[in-house]
This record gives structure tokens, sequence and C-alpha cells, in this order.
């Protein structure tokens, strides 16, 4: 597939009752160092939403694209609509609650020649958890592993966000049946399509945990959505990567395992878990 030299970038961005947060992340948009961009803001049905459109009718920037539902249809739906409208050759997404170092776009397309081979780019992240900080290199670093099948299959080593080609995301979409681990589905479902993803070393993204604001999943959807994505998509799993998801699902629902289904599910992995959870960590 033939590249532009500034191909256009397109970035969903769906939010919730979280204006604040929302206006920080296009802010972090905003700053990007490659201005060939979109971004496309879906308001999923907020009771709370004059000041986020105040700020980007404000801002008076045609890249900055705002959409308000008038019912909510959920996060994935809400995805999948900026995704089915964007524009650009390379699609990429943003949380709400989350914020992006003004490099994130341009590391991203200096790896793009990596499309050609790999499902999608995807990089390590900054975390904050509340503190005040002056450059996101201050924060501390949330490493993630390099990609293997192994581990991949046992847990979403991704993240949340990846960089890949427009079509690619458009062919996959959200699923909007499950209730959780929507973004380990769609990058499952990528992998197997269009092959192992590519790891960028450097961090582009701050992950804002612990902000008191309410989440877009909820937890008691939690257990039942994980089981959703563990029926689909078992058939694709050894049976160590079976294991660890199983005892996943025990540890969401917080639910004690007996001794024969412990023995079942034991295995070297699940073992160390089991003794952090004793442990408390």
């Amino acid at each position: 597939m033939v590249t532009h030299e500034h191909p256009l970038i397109s970035i969903y961005m769906p939010t919730w009752n979280r204006q604040q947060l929302a206006i920080r992340a296009i802010k972090s948009v905003l700053r990007q160092d490659y201005p060939h961009w979109e971004l496309w803001v879906v308001d999923d049905c907020s009771t709370a939403w004059e000041q986020l459109r105040q700020f980007i009718d404000g801002l008076n920037d045609a890249r900055v694209r705002y959409t308000r539902n008038t019912r909510n249809g959920g996060a994935c739906a809400v995805r999948n609509q900026a995704i089915l409208q964007a524009s650009g050759q390379f699609i990429t997404g943003i949380d709400d609650d989350d914020e992006w170092t003004p490099n994130r776009l341009s590391v991203f397309l200096a790896h793009r020649q990596q499309l050609q081979h790999h499902a999608f780019l995807y990089a390590n992240d900054y975390v904050c958890e509340g503190e005040v900080y002056s450059q996101p290199a201050s924060l501390p670093l949330y490493p993630k592993s390099p990609y293997s099948r192994q581990l991949f299959y046992k847990r979403n080593i991704i993240g949340n966000q990846v960089f890949s080609w427009a079509w690619r995301f458009k062919e996959s979409l959200f699923d909007t049946e499950l209730k959780a681990a929507q973004d380990y589905d769609i990058f499952l479902r990528m992998v197997v399509a269009y092959g192992e993803p590519w790891k960028v070393e450097e961090a582009t993204q701050i992950l804002h945990i612990n902000h008191g604001e309410m989440q877009i999943t909820s937890s008691p959807k939690k257990f039942s959505g994980y089981f959703q994505f563990y029926r689909k998509h078992k058939a694709k799993f050894d049976r160590a990567s079976k294991k660890y998801q199983l005892f996943t699902l025990y540890q969401i629902r917080n639910k004690r395992m007996n001794w024969r289904t412990l023995l079942t599910l034991l295995s070297l992995r699940n073992g160390k878990r089991l003794a952090d959870g004793l442990r408390g960590k």
C-alpha cells in the first residue's frame, strides 16, 4: 500500500460525563508535533456536556469534530461510529481520561513501514496516579512486554490503544456485544487476521488512574464480559493459555476455587499469581 508523505491520521475518542478529563485529552492532541490529524469526539449521550461543546466550538479548529448522541450506545458502538466516519489513512484512539506526549503521532509514523508485515503498532506508557508532574518523563514508566503469542494469548499485553491502517480498523471494529475486554478482543482479532504487532519502545501516552471519575465499563459487567471474551476465543488458546484465562475469571469473580479446580488450573504462572494473591499483592 502506498503511503503519502504527510498522511492524515484519524483519532477516535469516546466520552461520557467526563468533561474536564476530555478537555485535557483534547489539549494533548492539539499539542502534537505532527499536524495532519482529525479528532472524532463522540459523546455517548452525556447528561453534562455543555462545557465540552463550548470548549470545542471555541477552538475553531476544523480538525476537531464533536458529535453528541441522543441515545447511549456504549463505548464500543461509539468507537465504531467514529472509526466509520474517519477519513484518515491511519487510525488510532485516545481514551478521554488519558493524555498523549507531543510526539505520540510522529513516533508512530516513524515506524509506519512496519505495518506492511505487522497488524498494528503499540508503545510504552507513563502512569500518573493523581500526582502533579512537570514532564512526562518524571512519571513512572509502564513498560509493556515485547509481543509473543505465548504471553498475548494469556493476557492483554498491548494496552488500550494501537496505531494501524484505517482499513484494518474498519474491517475489524469493536464487538458491541462484549461488556468487557473489548480492546483485547479487537487486538486479538487483528493479530489473527494481519500478523504479529510491532512494539515501539518510546513511551508516548500518560495513563491516568485513580482519578475518581466513573469508568465507562462498570465493574459489575467485568466478569460476564470477560467470560464472553473467553468463550469467543477459547478455540484459539492452547492448554496453558486456557488455564491462565480461566484462573483470571476466578480472580475477577473473586470466587474461591475448590481443590479439584485448583489442581486442574495449576501451572507455574498461576501458582505465582495465587501466592501473590495470598500475600495481598
